[in-house]
C-alpha cells in the first residue's frame, strides 16, 4: 500500500513540475508572488499566536503571584518565592550512598532472613492475581 502511495505522490509532484513549466512567464511570477505572500501571512500569523501565548503566559504567571500573595503562609512553613535552598545541603535525608556505606554481603547472609522484616500477617486481604471472568461465566453454561 504505500508503495502505491510514493508512486502516486511521484506521479502527481512529476505532473505539477510539468505544468508549472508549462506556464508561460507571467503567469510563473504571479504563482510565486502568491506563494511568497501566503507565506509571509502564515509567519504573520504565527508570530501574532507566538505573542498571545507569552502575553497569556505573563498574565498567568501575575495572577499566581496574586494569589499566593493574598495567602499567607503556614507556621513553618516557607513561602515558595523566598525558600532558600538549604534542604539540599541537609545531609540527614540524603538518599545517595557511597558503596562504602553498604555492608558486604555473603552467600551464607542472603539465606538468612533477620527476625524484623519477616511477613506479620494483617487483617487486610492480599490482592490475587485477576481472574478472567469470560471463563468462569464459560465454564457456568
Amino acid at each position: 500500500m504505500a508503495k502505491h502511495k510514493l508512486l502516486a505522490g511521484l506521479v502527481l509532484g512529476g505532473a505539477a513540475y510539468a505544468a508549472y513549466h508549462a506556464l508561460d512567464l507571467e503567469k510563473r511570477e504571479a504563482l510565486k508572488d502568491m506563494a511568497r505572500e501566503q507565506c509571509d501571512a502564515f509567519k504573520d500569523r504565527a508570530i501574532d499566536y507566538a505573542f498571545y501565548a507569552a502575553d497569556a503566559l505573563d498574565d498567568f504567571k501575575e495572577n499566581l503571584s496574586e494569589r499566593m500573595g493574598e495567602k499567607t503562609p503556614d507556621e513553618g512553613v516557607e513561602d515558595w518565592r523566598t525558600a532558600t535552598d538549604d534542604t539540599a545541603d541537609a545531609t540527614d535525608d540524603d538518599i545517595v550512598l557511597s558503596s562504602d556505606d553498604v555492608p558486604t554481603m555473603t552467600a551464607d547472609s542472603t539465606s538468612e532472613t533477620p527476625a524484623s522484616t519477616t511477613a506479620t500477617p494483617t487483617d487486610e486481604p492480599t490482592p490475587e492475581a485477576p481472574t478472567d471472568t469470560t471463563d468462569t461465566e464459560n465454564s457456568e453454561k
